[in-house]
């Protein structure tokens, strides 16, 4: 795994330059900014923390992230819900099935994520926004 980063000071808007071990920590960091262009120092190291140390394990375990900025106390779980819609939408799931949408609107998708889901994929929440992980990388 790769060790935690130092970092300086700098004029940056985020205040903070990581300073890198090697070459292939800067590149895996940089690659990592494509998709994730609020990425710092402290997220980068939780990302490493779930065994994702280089570009093709990102790009094995990487989904997407959302904006988990709610009112409501169950924020995660709101997230992780609209997370389990959305990828069943993704997959084809609804769009493909003949299920009614009377049906379909009372699906309890937290329920799904808890159940099916959560063995399957795994979450950082940093600063106000998800970021969902395969854990099959």
């Amino acid at each position: 795994m790769t060790s935690s980063l130092s970092a300086k000071v700098d004029s940056r808007p985020s205040g903070v330059i990581p300073t890198f071990r090697d070459k292939k920590d800067h590149e895996f960091y940089e690659y990592i900014l494509n998709d994730i262009p609020d990425l710092d120092l402290e997220l980068f190291n939780l990302i490493n923390s779930l065994g994702i140390e280089n570009t093709e394990q990102w790009e094995d375990a990487y989904v997407q992230s959302m904006s988990s900025r709610w009112s409501s106390e169950r924020h995660c779980e709101y997230v992780e819900a609209q997370f389990t819609e959305q990828l069943m939408d993704d997959l084809g799931y609804l769009s493909e099935s003949n299920l009614p949408n009377f049906i379909s609107n009372h699906i309890d998708w937290q329920e799904v994520w808890d159940c099916e889901l959560c063995h399957d994929y795994c979450t950082i929440e940093y600063d106000g926004v998800t970021h969902f992980f395969s854990r099959h990388f």
